[in-house]
């Protein structure tokens, strides 16, 4: 019989339980941007799973800075879009000489 492998979404769950004091630990605003890192592996079960690397917690780091990056990417169009609104309006704080 050959080795069974577990599925990634245990896998993630067990990881997630192995940072359970760590999280404990936290202040309870970061206890909640620390479910949000995990909740955004979870995201990404699918690709966690097809990557096949050795250390599992590697894919679940690589699936947290996806979604972080997605996050700053988000943030800079809408800082481009606001940028691009203003620049089009007049300053209501400009005075005219």
């Amino acid at each position: 019989m050959g080795r069974t492998v577990l599925p990634f979404t245990q896998t993630l769950h067990q990881e997630e339980a192995s940072w359970k004091e760590f999280r404990r630990a936290l202040r309870k605003e970061d206890r909640e941007l620390f479910d949000a890192l995990f909740s955004d592996a979870r995201y990404h079960t699918t690709a966690c799973a097809c990557s096949g690397r050795p250390v599992p917690f590697e894919a679940v780091l690589m699936s947290i800075l996806l979604e972080a990056r997605r996050a700053v990417r988000d943030l800079s169009l809408r800082v481009a879009a606001l940028e691009a609104a203003a620049g089009s309006r007049p300053d209501p704080c400009a005075t005219e000489r």
